[in-house]
């Protein structure tokens, strides 16, 4: 019988070590503990590129394929119409040094999905997410392509045990390192607060509005964090949610920390702010839907760590533009195709 869950391998452990020397992680600046975000100054000359497909398929394929060579010994699958059980799949498989790619719930597993695995000379394809969100049809299907025959599927009773269930994967466990808590019930804060997990090397994981679940909370005790970030204005998490995470922790209050803009794309340059002293490298995203930030968030520590900050489909908010003119970035590589990320929005073309 397929597991329901995969001690990953100790050397994955290992690779982990690997993986923060990859990463840019900075003190959190003034501006990343508030909501106010630097005033917009003219974007310095930057070169732009884009990373698409003709889906959000066939786009985290393109992403996979500009930063991982075979052969691969993990690949994480998550689903690309679902987005509660997907977003912690991101950081998890920059923990474990693996592409993401996203399939559908059901149906035929994408071509271009099943070249990619190919490509990679895959061993091992982790799922994340029940039925639900990665059909068990589909599931059978990716372990076509897997060297081993095997996909190993991490997933919980709800979006939250799900998330909580990436962080019991390892043979060591991974303890002391930072967690991101987002919002469980909309994806905005977690787009690029799943990018900063990424380049911090930790985890994400998500809450209700009022109430802390018990999953997230054994998970917090679990990994005994170093810090935690509070993704997200009190609307999105209360005050006394951030208590009692704080309390399932064990930190200090000082070790904790709430990042909040006025909008999405505010909260996405603060998180960046408080993440990143400079960056070569912006991967720029809608910031309407998740899937293409999300495949975006498992490489951004790679090349000395790269934000993902979020965009209007044919213009660039004015939080967006200074944060990459803060970063000093020479560089601005657009996630997905003109339908969500248009020319004028990659030529950062102001609101």
């Amino acid at each position: 019988m397929r597991p329901a869950r995969l001690t990953v391998p100790a050397l994955v452990t290992s690779a982990l070590l690997a993986l923060g020397t990859t990463a840019a992680t900075a003190a959190p600046s003034p501006e990343a503990k508030g909501t106010r975000v630097a005033s917009t100054a003219a974007v310095a000359a930057v070169t732009t590129s884009r990373l698409s497909g003709a889906n959000r398929y066939a786009t985290s394929v393109a992403i996979s394929k500009a930063n991982f060579a075979p052969p691969q010994d993990t690949v994480v699958v998550s689903s690309g119409q679902n987005f509660p059980d997907a977003l912690g799949a991101g950081p998890f498989a920059a923990l474990v040094q693996a592409p993401l790619l996203l399939v559908p719930t059901s149906g035929k597993l994408p071509a271009e999905i099943a070249a990619e695995l190919d490509r990679l000379k895959t061993r091992d394809v982790i799922v994340v997410g029940g039925p639900g969100s990665v059909s068990d049809s589909m599931l059978t299907q990716l372990e076509k392509h897997a060297g081993n025959a095997m996909a190993y599927r991490f997933a919980g009773s709800n979006r939250y045990a799900t998330a909580a269930s990436l962080t019991d994967a390892f043979e060591t466990p991974l303890t002391g390192v930072p967690v991101y808590l987002a919002s469980g019930t909309t994806f905005p804060d977690a787009l690029g607060g799943g990018a900063a997990a990424s380049v911090a090397g930790g985890y994400l994981l998500l809450t209700g509005a009022t109430k802390l679940p018990p999953e997230t909370a054994a998970a917090l005790k679990r990994i005994k964090p170093s810090e935690m970030v509070v993704l997200g204005g009190t609307g999105a998490i209360s005050t006394s949610v951030l208590g009692a995470a704080r309390s399932a922790a064990g930190l200090a209050n000082d070790a904790v920390r709430r990042i909040g803009g006025k909008d999405r794309f505010a909260t996405a340059a603060l998180v960046s702010q408080g993440t990143l002293r400079s960056a070569t490298e912006v991967l720029l995203a809608d910031g309407m839907s998740y899937p293409d930030a999300l495949s975006g968030s498992a490489v951004a520590p790679y090349f000395g760590g790269r934000p993902v900050l979020l965009t209007l489909k044919d213009c660039v908010p004015a939080a967006t533009l200074a944060e990459i003119t803060r970063l000093g970035a020479t560089k601005v590589t657009a996630l997905g195709g003109t339908a969500v990320v248009s020319e004028r929005a990659l030529a950062l073309t102001p609101c």
